[in-house]
């Protein structure tokens, strides 16, 4: 068996040793993954930063319900920005990069983003460019209350856990 992980959502899963070199879809979200066609390539399956998962904490409202999908989209637009960044190095221990999204009424967007464990936090720099992709993500507007939801990306093969600090 060979571990692949999912490029979209970072979702790991085991395909049989006849896949080497070819395609699999991935059993979540049916994305196309290229199995390795080489033990050595095994590697470089798990990317740096890969999606792990998105919670939705405060859905939408009723009257936005039509934006629902608009609003699925944008937290995969985000993710789809934040997984080629070369904000982490591709070497040192698994950690989980967790950013917390609001979606406030008229479309105005909010971040947060903090890594844990905490001492591999982003340095500023990279913090910034790490704001800066997301803010570049053009938002749906809503009319209703805000909207808000938790993107958590796996670094170097993180647990991708959902923890607040402190917990």
């Amino acid at each position: 068996m060979i571990r692949v992980q999912c490029p979209k959502c970072g979702w790991r899963f085991a395909v049989e040793e006849a896949m080497r070199g070819r395609q699999d879809r991935c059993p979540q979200c049916a994305t196309s993954v290229a199995v390795p066609a080489d033990p050595v390539g095994d590697a470089s399956a798990v990317p740096v930063v890969a999606r792990w998962g998105t919670f939705v904490n405060t859905p939408l409202s009723d009257v936005d319900d039509q934006l629902r999908p608009a609003f699925d989209r944008y937290l995969d637009a985000l993710a789809a920005v934040v997984v080629p960044l070369t904000i982490f190095p591709a070497i040192g221990s698994g950690a989980d990069l967790i950013v917390p999204v609001t979606l406030n009424t008229g479309g105005k967007a909010g971040f947060t983003a903090y890594v844990l464990p905490a001492e591999t936090m982003l340095d500023p720099a990279a913090l910034a460019r790490l704001f800066q992709v997301l803010f570049a993500v053009p938002a749906p507007v809503t009319r209703g209350l805000a909207a808000s939801a938790t993107l958590v990306f796996a670094i170097r093969g993180g647990s991708g856990q959902l923890q607040r600090p402190g917990e």
